[in-house]
């Protein structure tokens, strides 16, 4: 696991360098304002580009977890989705005077993750605070993002656009040859060690979100001849925060028995990216970083049949909460027509 963001980094590395092509720029300083006309050299007062990268995600997860309906455990239950997936992303840009829109889709090329997909329950209404039964068991993840974006410049500030837009993702994700560990018979009310293998599909999960969000892009230029001496081309930075409000469906379906929960939560995100590489020519290589958090609380729907009589429930549980923290390293290729 340690050595995936080393090896990221490294062609990250090596790909700036291979983009250090000398070119001839105009001198404005050490730091340059970023132009849409400039940067693209397209005929006349617009432009238009296509980006293809490689993504790969580390330290993200996307989790949801509900509250106890009778007892004082909160929570009583918890799904966790770790995953270090690769990401193939493709972005088409255009732009007109000071307005630029963008359109993104990324999402997963290899579906196995190395993190285990984790359920944790804690079963005590005595105990509240001790987890009770943990298992774990490999996942499939099949995630994908699609975001669309428009920015523009803010009169007065050369260097500093405002930006809004809508995303919608997926995390969907198949439990597989789990094994579950147990202190405790919630039959019972007894503390007995146990343990149970999970042969084949034991759990479905599938998370979407839908954010509108808002913010800012700081974009700009370093004179790096100006500072080095180097005949090198300028380097360009941009950086974009933005916060969004945040609709969640979370659906939860164990398949080997019948009981499925589904969330509906809202609450809000964050997101923050900075994206650098050399001004060169008509195709350009650029490295990523992006890191994003989601908070999102409601109700859950969990339906369940009694194994005894086979009677199905249906019960609606407030203060169930969905979240999510991604981050990735990723490289760029970007051509300019």
């Amino acid at each position: 696991m340690k050595s995936a963001p080393s090896l990221v980094v490294g062609l990250l590395v090596a790909a700036l360098i291979l983009s250090m092509i000398p070119v001839a720029h105009s001198q404005q300083g050490l730091f340059e304002s970023y132009n849409p006309v400039n940067l693209s050299q397209p005929a006349g007062n617009s432009y238009l580009n296509l980006m293809v990268g490689l993504r790969k995600y580390f330290n993200s997860f996307t989790s949801w977890q509900l509250p106890s309906n009778t007892g004082p455990q909160d929570p009583i239950s918890r799904l966790e989705y770790p995953w270090d997936q690769t990401f193939l992303a493709v972005r088409g840009t255009t732009g007109y005077g000071g307005l630029e829109v963008n359109m993104e889709w990324s999402g997963t090329l290899i579906v196995l993750s190395n993190p285990k997909a984790q359920d944790s329950d804690w079963l005590d209404p005595n105990n509240p605070n001790q987890k009770t039964t943990f298992s774990d068991a490999d996942a499939t993840p099949r995630c994908w993002i699609l975001d669309l974006g428009c920015n523009m410049q803010i009169p007065g500030f050369q260097s500093l656009r405002g930006v809004a837009g809508y995303r919608k993702s997926q995390f969907k994700f198949t439990n597989t040859d789990g094994y579950q560990y147990s202190i405790y018979n919630d039959e019972t009310g007894k503390y007995e060690n146990s343990s149970l293998p999970l042969p084949g599909a034991g759990i479905e999960f599938s998370q979407y979100y839908q954010h509108v969000y808002a913010g800012g892009i700081l974009d700009t230029s370093l004179d790096v001849e100006e500072i080095s001496g180097l005949r090198v081309p300028a380097l360009s930075i941009r950086v974009q925060g933005d916060a969004s409000y945040i609709t969640g469906n979370s659906h939860d379906q164990h398949l080997l028995r019948y009981a499925f929960g589904i969330i509906s939560s809202r609450g809000f995100g964050w997101h923050i990216n900075l994206t650098t590489g050399f001004k060169t020519g008509r195709f350009r290589f650029y490295a990523e970083g992006d890191i994003r958090g989601i908070q999102t609380s409601g109700s859950i729907e969990s339906i369940q049949q009694n194994e005894t009589s086979g009677l199905i429930s249906t019960q609606f549980i407030d203060g169930a909460k969905a979240w999510s923290e991604q981050k990735y390293l990723g490289i760029n290729g970007t051509i300019f027509f």
